[in-house]
């Protein structure tokens, strides 16, 4: 999956959200950025070395789509939706079958577009030697991610059972489902009566 295709995807994944959904989402997205925060706070040491020793080289000559994902997209773009534009610009220049310095990184040199906190999962929890100290919170910011991938896999499956509890509430077929969704037990065709007449 090239990085415009996972940024399309995540794009359309966002605008599909119902209000209560997205709501929900920012939820789970802040509290990935509340854990990075966390983390950065613990990691001045680990960060430290990394400057002196590998000076920006995990930005350059890499294979980004190895490393920035589709949820990884989601999160900066729930938190900071006015970077989209050019993010989408920025992705044109994709490489996918070759390495290249990173498409994010402002002036093509740095620093990256993106805010401290606001940062792909393996460009915030991949530090070049020291982070022994900092594992516990390296492994939270893991686990808050993942949380978006459950977010969208439970997503449909939470729809259906409110459109089936608004059924049960309101009577068949006074209740529906968000755009995107099949529309279940109204999609039913009601038998045409007048045909069997004669």
């Amino acid at each position: 999956m090239s990085l415009r295709y996972k940024l399309k995807k995540a794009r359309n994944l966002l605008s599909a959200l119902t209000p209560e959904e997205h709501a929900e989402l920012t939820g789970i997205c802040q509290t990935i950025r509340q854990s990075q925060e966390t983390l950065l706070q613990n990691a001045a040491t680990a960060m430290q070395q990394c400057l002196h020793n590998c000076e920006g080289l995990c930005c350059r000559n890499a294979r980004v789509d190895d490393i920035i994902g589709l949820w990884d997209l989601v999160y900066i773009l729930c938190l900071a939706p006015d970077l989209a534009d050019d993010m989408a610009l920025r992705v044109e220049l994709e490489k996918p079958f070759y390495s290249a310095d990173c498409m994010f990184l402002k002036e093509a040199a740095g620093p990256c577009i993106f805010a401290p906190a606001i940062r792909p999962e393996v460009c915030i929890t991949t530090f070049c030697s020291g982070d022994r100290s900092i594992q516990k919170q390296i492994r939270r910011v893991k686990r808050d991610f993942f949380k978006l991938h459950w977010f969208f896999l439970w997503r449909k499956p939470r729809a259906v059972r409110r459109y089936l509890q608004q059924v049960l509430k309101n009577g068949h077929g006074r209740a529906s489902l968000p755009a995107g969704y099949p529309h279940g037990a109204n999609s039913r065709q009601k038998p045409d009566h007048d045909s069997h007449r004669r």
